[in-house]
This record gives C-alpha cells, sequence and structure tokens, in this order.
C-alpha cells in the first residue's frame, strides 16, 4: 500500500494511541528453558526451511539434524546449523525415516514441498515427535483433519506456521477490534502482489549448481530437476498462490471473524504471465541456469476470491505475479476506523470522520466483541520480550517481518515445555486451508462454493 509521509505518520500516531487506551496485555512468564531447549530437526532445507533455521533462538529450540533428498540443501542446513549457535556438529539424513529414528530429536520442523506436509507430520506424530508444519498445512483439507485428530490423539503438540499469530502488531489490530474500538467490521481486504521471476532455479546457490543438475530427482517422485526445484508451479506438488499467499491471509481473516471459516466463495484464477515473459527470462538467463525449455507451469500466477462470512461480512482477496506496487497487506474496515497492517511490520490507524480512540473507546461497549481468556494469553505471550510490547510497539513496528518466524518457532518450544496452546493449531491451519481449496474449485468451475463447517 502506497501511503503519503504525512499518512503514515498520522496512521501510526493514530494506531499507538488506540493501542493505549486497551486493556494492557497480561504479565507474561517465558519458562521454555526450565526443561532446557526443545531438541529438534528440520525436513526441508531449502529456502523456506533456512529462513526458520536462521531464526530460531537455540535457547528454546535447539535444532540437532537436517534432512533434504536434495545434496545442497543438506549441506547448507548442516552448516546453518553449526553456523547459529546450534549443534555443533549436527547430522544431516537424506532419508526422513532415518531422522525420525533418532531418538535424540524431539521434534520435527516440516519445511517441505506442500504434498509431503500431510504425510511427512502424520509419520513423526506416529514416532512421537511433536510437530512445527509450514503453511499451507496439508495438501487437502481430509489431510489436515486426519492431523489435528492424529496429534491430539497422541497428545503432541501440532503447530502451523501463519507467524502472524505471533506478531504483536496482529495483536494489537486484533484487541483494538475484540475491544470495539473499530466498531462494527463487514469487509476485510486482503493482497499479495509481487512482480518477480517464477523460476526458483535462479535461488540456487552458485557453488551447488553443478552437482544439482547431476542430481536425479526421479526415486522421489519428481519428472526432473525444473519439477523438483519449481515444485510451487506444478499441481502435483502444490496449489500455486492459493496455499503460497492467500492461506496467510485467510488464516487472519477466519481468526478476526471469530475462529470460523468462510461459509461460501467465489472466485477468478488465470495464468496470465504469458509465453513473451517468459522467452525474455530465457534469453536474458545465461546457459548454465538454463533447466527447461517451456513455461510450463500448471497453477495460475494471478487469483482473486470474493468470500462470505456469517453476520454479512465479506473478504476481497487478490494476489498476482505481475506488479507489486500494492506489495501485500490486510485492510480491516470497521464504522469507525481502519486498520491497514502491511508487510508484517507496519501498522497504521484511520479513524472515519468524528472518531478519534477518546469517543471509540466510550463507544466501544456497543460493538466490544470481548477477548477469551486464551487470547488475552495469547496476546501476553506476542508482546513477550519482542521489544515491540502489545502498548507501545504498534505503527513504527520496531522488528521485521522476519523476527515473527523465531517468535512462533519459541511459542512451537513453549507449547512443548508446558502444555500451554500454541496460538496456531491445527484448527486455524485447517479452516484457512479448507477456505483455500474452495477458492481455487470456485475459480476452476467459475461458480459460488458453499464452504462445509467442519467439526473438529
Amino acid at each position: 500500500m502506497q501511503l503519503t509521509q504525512e499518512q503514515q505518520m498520522i496512521g501510526r500516531r493514530n494506531f499507538l494511541k488506540a493501542a493505549a487506551v486497551i486493556p494492557p496485555a497480561a504479565a507474561f512468564a517465558y519458562t521454555a528453558t526450565n526443561a532446557g531447549p526443545v531438541k529438534a530437526g528440520v525436513v526441508g532445507t531449502g529456502m523456506e526451511g533456512r529462513v526458520l533455521m536462521s531464526v530460531a533462538n537455540p535457547k528454546y529450540l535447539y535444532l540437532v539434524a537436517a534432512c533434504d533428498i536434495r545434496p545442497d540443501n543438506r549441506e547448507l542446513g548442516r552448516k546453518l546449523i553449526q553456523d547459529s549457535g546450534h549443534h555443533p556438529n549436527p547430522k544431516a539424513y537424506e532419508k526422513y525415516e532415518d531422522m525420525l529414528n533418532d531418538p535424540e530429536i524431539e521434534a520435527v520442523i516440516v519445511a517441505t514441498p506442500l504434498h509431503l506436509h500431510g504425510p511427512m507430520t502424520m509419520q513423526a506424530l506416529e514416532a512421537g515427535k511433536h510437530v512445527f508444519t509450514e503453511k499451507t498445512m496439508a495438501y487437502t483439507t481430509e489431510e489436515c483433519v486426519q492431523m489435528t485428530l492424529l496429534a491430539r490423539q497422541k497428545g503432541l503438540n501440532l503447530q502451523i506456521g501463519h507467524q502472524r499469530f505471533y506478531n504483536p502488531l496482529y495483536w494489537d489490530a486484533y484487541r483494538m477490534y475484540k475491544e470495539g474500538l473499530l466498531g462494527n467490521v463487514y469487509h476485510i481486504r486482503a493482497l499479495w502482489h509481487r512482480n518477480t521471476d517464477w523460476n526458483y532455479w535462479i535461488h540456487v546457490v552458485p557453488e551447488y549448481r553443478e552437482q544439482l543438475m547431476k542430481f536425479d530427482p526421479s526415486p522421489f517422485g519428481y519428472p526432473d530437476l525444473p519439477r523438483m526445484v519449481n515444485w510451487r508451479w506444478y499441481s502435483p506438488t502444490s496449489h500455486g498462490m492459493w496455499t503460497e499467499l492467500c492461506s496467510h491471509q485467510i488464516a487472519i481473516t477466519n481468526w478476526f471473524f471469530g475462529d470460523k471459516g468462510p461459509k461460501a466463495v467465489q472466485a477468478s484464477s488465470g495464468h496470465y504471465k504469458v509465453q513473451k515473459d517468459f522467452d525474455q527470462i530465457f534469453k536474458t538467463t545465461p546457459p548454465e541456469q538454463r533447466v527447461w525449455e517451456v513455461d510450463d507451469r500448471e497453477v495460475d500466477d494471478h487469483i482473486y476470491a470474493i468470500y462470505e462470512y456469517d453476520e454479512g461480512r465479506t473478504v476481497t482477496y487478490s494476489a498476482i505475479q505481475s506488479n507489486r506496487f500494492d506489495d501485500y497487506y490486510e485492510e480491516i474496515m470497521g464504522t469507525r476506523g481502519t486498520i491497514i497492517l502491511t508487510k508484517e511490520n507496519e501498522s497504521y490507524l484511520f479513524w472515519e470522520a468524528g472518531w478519534d480512540e477518546k469517543s471509540a473507546k466510550e463507544a466501544a461497549k456497543e460493538t466490544q466483541v470481548g477477548m477469551s481468556e486464551e487470547d488475552k494469553a495469547g496476546a501476553a505471550f506476542a508482546a513477550h520480550d519482542t521489544g515491540a510490547a502489545a502498548t507501545g510497539g504498534g505503527g513504527a513496528g520496531g522488528f521485521t517481518n522476519y523476527e515473527p518466524y523465531g517468535w512462533e518457532l519459541e511459542g512451537f518450544a513453549h507449547t512443548i515445555r508446558t502444555g500451554a496452546p500454541n496460538l496456531c493449531s491445527g484448527v486455524r491451519g485447517t479452516l484457512a486451508a479448507q477456505a483455500c481449496y474452495a477458492a481455487q474449485e470456485a475459480a476452476a468451475k467459475k461458480q459460488r462454493i458453499e464452504i462445509p463447517v467442519l467439526n473438529i
């Protein structure tokens, strides 16, 4: 979202003032270190896996092993564990089953391609390991439900990697909404706009390219290197932007609207970044990086959805791959004010005419939703030791958009050591996934799809 400097200043000031008039988050005692850090292994040490590894705090989550079928990722993961204050001599596994058989490992981080989330998570749970699964939770809604029920049956912690649930700015905004400051919220607009190269081969570390070119991925279910490296763009391994982007933001709209998923959706999508763009990319790519010959992506690169929630509430969503002017944000529109959360570390509040934090607070009783005890604990957790406390960090942020990745892993360890609920459970992950798959179906069938209520 493009705001002038004056708008940014006003929006930040409003957000801070509003945060100051709502009840503060309770004090939070973080006890994850009482029984020592949780020892964990990571399966899938590619780009996303290494992001998580780079921010994992060894005082809470101590990484001891890396697992990946790709030799370059496996070695990069092993080195990252060594270099970031975790185990000085970590194990490196090619076979996931071997890592699960390691008795030292208490928990597993699953950061593999989407189609493997469900099977690998359930394997780990059956092996008695706690699991942190990257978003989107699984390839199908049915798998999500199975994972949630299995974790519950085994008494193990299953947490899904929607890091906004551990972001203090989102908790500030949520508390303002629940306390009634925004008035009635009938509409949320969310989007994620990019203009990037779809070819993930460019992210392969140069010194490993020759080694990777000799790797045969076929024993692992990938017919060729492009389909392994660019797995996000092929339907057997991914649902494209519905799962890579949309699930993050729909998880938040579900949360704001009472931890309930939408009841129906209409959608449209297309494969619009066309051959001429591909040809230009191909011409400018060095020969040693040309591991593809045609643009054969199977999932869409532009998606649009209108979600219907209870009580006449609506969410509009778009994700595109051809323009990044708006970047990414969530805009929560109330009858008294609008909150904009952008880039995961900036937040703004703009009042409707005639309202400010004082008058909104006085009128809030009429629109107050109220926070559960679990919500209050979550707000307190999100504010703990981040340098962006729930009543003081809003607007300016004060942290990078990567730090909540570290805080969600601390939360994962905290739940394992204390038994306290995590902030992004299998239920929340399932509802987000279900909404994305329904939208994908609506776009494919070109019709409105009703979304059934799940009892989990």
